[in-house]
């Protein structure tokens, strides 16, 4: 049987890990993630840790609502 994680970042779910055999797969359902999903990591700690180093560091605008992009555009 396969196991799965919930991955969050700063309380957002982000996706999930499953470990399949000898390593976790990121499975990436945010769309500042979408560059980690499908990889694979040797340790659950280090897809937390990728998951949430790439979901801070996202460029400003990705992080944005899009009406909040509006208003400022105004």
């Amino acid at each position: 049987m396969k196991q799965s994680y919930v991955i969050e970042v700063d309380g957002v779910f982000v996706g999930a890990a499953a470990f399949y055999g000898d390593s976790y797969r990121f499975v990436g359902v945010h769309s500042r993630l979408k560059e980690l999903d499908g990889q694979r990591f040797a340790d659950l700690s280090l897809v937390r840790e990728a998951a949430s180093r790439t979901y801070r560091l996202a460029p400003l605008t990705s992080r944005m609502k899009t009406s909040n992009i509006s208003i400022l555009a105004a």
